[in-house]
Order: C-alpha cells, then structure tokens, then sequence
C-alpha cells in the first residue's frame, strides 16, 4: 500500500512538473518572436513568472524526493520497473540541475533589469532562458515517461 500511495504522489507531482515545462515549451515559438519591450515587460517586469520560481522549486524537490522513495519501495519489495524508476529520478534531478546550470544565471542577470536598463544584448539571455527552458521540459518528458513505464512494468500479467 506505501509503495502505490507512493507511487501516486510521484506521479502527481511528475505530472505538475511536466506541464510547468510543457508550457514554457509551448510558448517558445512566440516568445522568441516577441521584441524586447514585451519579453523583458512581461517575463521580467511584469511578474508573469513570480510564483512559478518558489512553487516550482518546492515541486521539484518534492518530486525528486517521492522519485527516490518509489526506486526505494520498488527495490526492497522486489518489484518490476526498478531501473525505469531510477531513471526518472535521474532525468528529474538533471532537469533541477540544468535549471541551475542555464535558467538561474540568466534570473539573477534578470533580476537587475527590474530597475535598471535592458542591455543591447537583452536577446542572447531571453534565448538562454527559453532555450533552456524547453530543454529542461525534454528532459522531464523522458522522466515522465520512464515513471509511467515503471508503473506499466508492474502491472499484473493478467491486464496486459
């Protein structure tokens, strides 16, 4: 019973994650096309992003940490879909890392446009920031999907 409970909470929080990114992934193509006034105005200025960074962060980490608990569970009761479920926790703790590597450096150069002035190169970091974006989005698709198989690698033969 732990290790469905379990299960269920990583799916959940999996899934809140997945459609974080899947939505920055789908507003790539329209963002890269907008001008500087309305990128920095709306991603910047305008506060569009605000909850997202503290509600995020505390998703993520959760969802890495019920990852670690469902390899955990589905080890020690010798379950099918052992390796699937570790390599969503991998593909999910590198998507926290690319977040740090290539989105957190841009915010904090971010951060300083709120009051001061945009820089001539204001387009190189809104590409980093979306690029890597929709990157980190990739990589928790493929979490996602070695979480779902997981759970499909333990479904009873007689459901197949």
């Amino acid at each position: 019973m732990l290790l469905k409970a379990t299960r269920f909470v990583a799916l959940m929080l999996a899934a809140l994650m997945l459609g974080m990114g899947l939505a920055h992934l789908m507003q790539l193509p329209s963002r890269m096309a907008w001008d500087q006034y309305l990128w920095v105005g709306s991603t910047v200025q305008g506060g569009l992003y605000a909850s997202s960074g503290t509600l995020g962060a505390v998703i993520s980490i959760a969802t890495v940490i019920a990852l670690a608990l469902v390899v955990y569970f589905v080890r020690e009761h010798d379950r099918p879909g052992f390796r699937l479920a570790l390599a969503a926790t991998i593909l999910f703790g590198l998507a926290i890392a690319l977040w740090w590597v290539l989105i957190y450096p841009v915010n904090v150069e971010l951060a300083k446009w709120v009051n001061g002035p945009v820089p001539g190169d204001w387009k190189s970091y809104r590409a980093r920031w979306e690029w890597g974006h929709a990157a980190i989005s990739l990589v928790e698709l493929a979490g996602f999907g070695a979480l779902v198989a997981s759970v499909v690698a333990d479904t009873p033969r007689g459901f197949r």
